[in-house]
């Protein structure tokens, strides 16, 4: 019997909003964006994914460059074996922050994604020494 194969499922569709894929510590973070200006990171709650900001993305996306993550495990992102503890979330949004040359953004999070986006804060704050918003 043939092993089965993983065929990714097509992305909802949202007006105005482009997907990618970064590599971010060895695992491929889908990316949702949407809109230009100041950078505005997205991190979805439990059990969701960038869909869940879909209401919000043409209210603030005239505004800002929103940019919404789908984080390890959920929505199109890969799913390692490990990695889902906040001291790992919170170097997959530092990496991407990195991967995508921003040094200074926004940071919304939802239920499960405001531990790690409180936490990338303050310590990017205490790291670089100024004041992230």
């Amino acid at each position: 019997m043939k092993p089965l194969e993983t065929v990714p499922a097509p992305q909802p569709e949202v007006a105005g909003v482009h997907h990618s894929q970064v590599n971010v510590r060895g695992v491929r973070l889908h990316v949702a964006q949407a809109g230009t200006g100041e950078p505005v990171v997205l991190l979805h709650g439990f059990p969701q994914h960038w869909y869940g900001w879909r209401r919000l993305i043409p209210l603030l996306s005239e505004r800002y460059r929103l940019i919404c993550v789908d984080q390890r495990g959920f929505g199109w992102s890969d799913a390692p074996a490990r990695g889902y503890d906040t001291d790992s979330r919170v170097a997959d949004i530092i990496g991407l922050l990195d991967a995508l040359g921003l040094d200074r953004v926004r940071l919304i999070g939802h239920d499960w994604g405001r531990g790690p986006g409180s936490t990338s804060v303050s310590r990017l704050r205490n790291a670089s020494g100024t004041s992230w918003r």
